[in-house]
């Protein structure tokens, strides 16, 4: 679940050293402008930012120990960004966990209703009891010109700790935040063949699912 970023080696001929220097320094000054309009932070008008839900998305994607994964959407139901002093000081996202829907291109459509109902039951979200979930924002910090939110994210109405890189871009007046994060949702006693309940699950070996869920997070948000 973790994207890793390889760097590859490439040679210069010595012989077109002199005719390529002006492009490489060309590139070089446009690279450094976008590294620079990339750092730069984005200011907001001050006042409540009413999230889109309709242009707003979620994405989930949860793996298993032999690599093979699942994935789908779910719907947001509501939530709202706070802007003091031009900047994001505290927001929140509520998750309706009904709507969750699996995506999985190489599943039939059988499998994909068994897979979401299992994903539905008490088993996994438990949505009939806990018909939502929610990400909450409590502030912004920037680091190494890395944006950060950090907050608690409640699934079955258990809250705990988050921190995770965000993007904030104004589109058309609009706010933009992008983020990818993930949560163990052991943590948030999603037990099904979890190897963080030993008791429960012996002998799991290649049934375990992985605890961590990924979930990449579009939202857009109107004052």
């Amino acid at each position: 679940m973790k994207k890793i970023l390889t760097w590859t080696a490439y040679a210069v001929v010595v012989a077109l050293a002199s005719c390529s220097a002006p492009n490489e320094a060309k590139t070089e000054a446009t690279t450094a402008k976008e590294e620079n309009k990339s750092t730069e932070a984005v200011e907001f008008i001050g006042g409540t930012y009413a999230v889109d839900v309709e242009a707003s998305t979620v994405r989930w994607k949860g793996t298993e120990i032999t690599t093979q994964f699942h994935e789908g959407t779910v719907n947001v139901h509501k939530g709202s960004i706070q802007v003091i002093d031009k900047a994001i000081s505290s927001g929140f996202v509520a998750i309706n966990m009904n709507s969750i829907v699996v995506t999985d291109e190489d599943m039939g459509e059988s499998s994909k209703t068994n897979l979401l109902g299992h994903l539905k039951s008490g088993d996994f979200f438990g949505v009939e009891k806990f018909p939502f979930s929610r990400l909450d924002i409590e502030g912004i910090k920037t680091k190494a010109d890395v944006t950060y939110a950090y907050g608690k994210i409640f699934i079955r109405e258990i809250g705990q700790p988050i921190v995770f890189p965000i993007t904030v871009s104004d589109e058309d007046g609009n706010m933009v935040v992008d983020a990818s994060l993930s949560f163990d949702r052991s943590k948030h006693d999603v037990k099904f063949r979890s190897g963080a309940f030993p008791d429960l699950f012996p002998d799991l070996g290649d049934k375990l699912i992985n605890d961590d869920i990924e979930l990449d997070v579009h939202i857009v948000a109107t004052l």
